[in-house]
């Protein structure tokens, strides 16, 4: 990563570098979840400065139902860090699904996701926006119900302010 800095991000070198890092990081996160954690924890670091490393690696994020709740939330916070154009549809039908599971704290996680991913890919907010309406209509559970209900008052009691701020300028 250090050489990488070093170097023009435009140069051959770089882009075979890049394309050279992704599958050893993957590999690791087929290990027991306490060295997946540590790999996840440092792909995490790697994603906020060289997202393009992996960004063809998506589905290896995804949460499956026996990882340990520490593991889902960083891969959580992964595929958000890369959730682009290219791949919000794979992010939102992931993300929705993750709303329907049974531990609430990782419900609300995956609600904030959703929104997330509407700041970071703007051309896709209406998609994410209409991603939480099908989650309040399918009323699996109450608790979800609720969860969008306070997230969404959350944000509209915030465009509010902000619009008063506006109009006291």
């Amino acid at each position: 990563m250090k050489l990488m800095e070093m170097l023009q991000s435009e140069s051959d070198f770089v882009g075979t570098l890049t394309k050279k890092l992704a599958p050893p990081l993957v590999t690791l996160l087929s290990s027991e979840p306490e060295v997946q954690y540590v790999a996840l924890r440092n792909i995490n670091l790697i994603v906020q400065k060289r997202p393009d490393i992996l960004k063809h690696e998506m589905k290896v994020f995804f949460v499956k139902y026996n990882d340990p709740i520490y593991v889902k939330l960083e891969k959580l916070d992964i595929m958000i860090r890369l959730a682009s154009q290219a791949n919000i549809a794979q992010v939102l039908s992931e993300l929705k699904e993750y709303a329907t599971e049974v531990d609430v704290d990782f419900v609300r996680k995956a609600v904030r996701a959703i929104g997330r991913c509407a700041i970071k890919v703007e051309p896709s907010a209406e998609r994410c926006v209409s991603t939480l309406l099908d989650l309040i209509q399918t009323k699996v559970s109450k608790d979800i119900t609720d969860i969008l209900k306070y997230q969404i008052f959350k944000y509209i009691s915030l465009i509010y302010l902000y619009i008063l701020n506006i109009l006291n300028m």
